[in-house]
């Protein structure tokens, strides 16, 4: 019996797809998919167990203390007059996607560097700061994985889908391929795919 491995079409057509709207949050005029909608995806289309992710590192950067009437702080009428904080870190994180039967698929490695809000408590802001750094660092990974998981999103924001489709579910040689009848139409998105691969063939002889 051959040995099943790899992604499986469901997966792939899964991941193809356009973000949906309501994973999409903003922060200071740029749109990000949440965290916790990142996490949920790749559980959705991976399955329990198929995906993790680790910090392969973490380094702190500086801490800013700042007095209550600095730096634009309003005041505050406390004895002692205690300071804020805010703390900074750049930390790595490495994706790995796993196949249903447990099998190494691919890994993403991205970076991010993160200053938190200013808190009033010095250990929350770096507990915030770490988090916050991890998180981005996840989401920036994830979008090796295609329009799905947020990739369409560093075209302007767009829902849509950059990849639009794969040449893993319409190349005869690919083992995710299925042959339609002849008197089916192909699908909208195969056919945009086919006409982009025809186009950069035909610019790549032109130029020769």
């Amino acid at each position: 019996m051959t040995e099943k491995r790899g992604l499986t079409r469901a997966q792939v057509e899964r991941l193809t797809k356009g973000i949906a709207a309501s994973h999409v949050e903003k922060k200071q005029g740029l749109s990000y998919m949440a965290q916790h909608e990142v996490r949920a995806e790749l559980t959705r289309i991976f399955g329990y167990g198929n995906w993790d992710s680790q910090v392969e590192k973490m380094d702190f950067l500086w801490e800013q203390e700042i007095l209550h009437g600095e730096l634009g702080y309003p005041a505050k009428p406390k004895t002692g007059n205690p300071p804020y904080y805010r703390a900074c870190y750049a930390a790595s994180v490495r994706l790995n996607i796993r196949d249903y039967w447990g099998n190494p698929i691919c890994s993403f490695v991205e970076y991010h560097a993160e200053a938190n809000s200013v808190l009033p408590d010095r250990g929350e802001a770096h507990a915030m700061a770490i988090t916050s750094v991890e998180s981005y660092a996840l989401r920036r990974a994830a979008i090796g994985l295609g329009d799905r998981l947020g990739l369409g999103l560093y075209d302007g924001g767009e829902t849509k889908p950059l990849v639009v489709g794969t040449l893993q579910l319409i190349d005869p040689e690919s083992p995710l391929y299925v042959e339609k009848p002849k008197d089916e139409a192909a699908p909208a998105a195969s056919s945009r795919l086919q006409g982009a691969v025809n186009n950069t063939s035909e610019a790549s002889d032109a130029s020769r």
